[in-house]
């Protein structure tokens, strides 16, 4: 009997044990993750987009600095011990086919549980965030009185400005050379104002094209600028040409058979701006490779392997570097001047 009284008495001290023994959750090791991979494309600080407007976080909420996390919705998002009062657990625990669940739907699917749950003890355990402070605003410069009246005729003016850059010193290829591309599978152009540096995409002709094919760039590699292989067969050896190319800005490779090793190849394109590897065989060995190409402001891993804490590196690595692991993707290039977009 006093067996049974003792194991009645400490048989609920016992059960909470291993609870009370829990690390408290680390916010960048445990909760920053989540925020990146699921929210942050939404709620990032403000700053401006690639067409000189001002990209504002949705619904006035940011999520990729304390001072926005601790002041959103004037300070009732996250409520230090109290997740009942908070309305970021609130929003990422209501129904998943509640209209204001967080993410909404369009975005994908709701946290998981474990993640719920992990969110929820990291407010109820004081919703701490350790030295991390995340991102500060970005200065917004006076703007030139015509691109203030036209944002879009700015971030256009931007792009002729760096193709100016970059051209100084490049003489044009002879006309036969580009000639020779009219009946193959590439369409290569100038990239306009008969600049001779080259875009290249394909002719409707992705499933012809692959590591070997690709040797037919050879004689144009050091102009090509902007390069669409997306849906390709090239891969990885391929991805040796590339690294050849010294101007290359955009590289859209979406859906082809490149890996780590090809990627770790292009770290060498040190001019890359917009790098797309969407549906590729990625992972974090890729990311860690392209810390090297400190121009790169656009990169597309949505379903690869890439992880959010990665990407977080990579990031911190690149200052401004938009890292899109959801399903926001750029529209591919034109199939040649006055070309119809191919579909995504």
């Amino acid at each position: 009997m006093a067996a049974r009284a003792l194991c009645s008495t400490l048989g609920p001290l016992l059960l909470a044990l291993p609870l009370a023994a829990q690390a408290k959750v680390e916010f960048q090791r445990q909760i920053l993750p989540i925020f990146e991979q699921r929210c942050v494309d939404c709620h990032a600080t403000a700053a401006p987009g690639p067409d000189g407007k001002i990209k504002k976080p949705k619904g006035g909420v940011v999520l990729d600095s304390k001072d926005g996390i601790t002041a959103s919705l004037k300070g009732k998002l996250v409520v230090p011990s109290k997740s009942d009062a908070s309305a970021l657990y609130a929003s990422i625990s209501l129904p998943a086919d509640h209209d204001d669940r967080m993410p909404p739907a369009k975005k994908g699917e709701p946290l998981t549980a474990d993640q719920q749950a992990l969110v929820r003890r990291w407010i109820d355990e004081g919703a701490a965030f350790g030295s991390w402070v995340g991102k500060k605003p970005e200065p917004v410069a006076a703007a030139q009185p015509d691109a203030a009246a036209s944002p879009a005729k700015g971030a256009a003016r931007a792009k002729v400005d760096a193709v100016v850059q970059l051209q100084q010193g490049v003489k044009a290829l002879p006309a036969a050379t580009l000639t020779s591309f009219a009946s193959g599978p590439f369409v290569v152009a100038s990239v306009g104002d008969n600049s001779p540096l080259l875009a290249v995409s394909c002719r409707g002709n992705a499933d012809t094209i692959d590591d070997k094919a690709l040797q037919a760039l050879t004689p144009i590699a050091s102009h090509v600028t902007e390069l669409d292989l997306a849906r390709t067969h090239v891969g990885d050896d391929g991805c040796k040409l590339l690294a050849t190319m010294p101007l290359l800005t955009s590289l859209d490779l979406r859906q082809t058979q490149v890996g780590n090793t090809g990627v770790a190849a292009l770290a060498a394109c040190k001019e890359l701006r917009s790098l797309n590897l969407f549906g590729t065989k990625v992972g974090d060995y890729a990311a860690t490779a392209l810390a090297t190409c400190k121009k790169l402001e656009q990169l597309y891993v949505w379903q690869t392997d890439v992880t959010a804490t990665a990407a977080v590196r990579l990031r911190e690595s690149i200052p401004g570097l938009r890292v899109v692991m959801t399903a926001d993707l750029p529209e591919p290039m034109p199939e040649g001047q006055g070309g119809q977009r191919r579909r995504r």
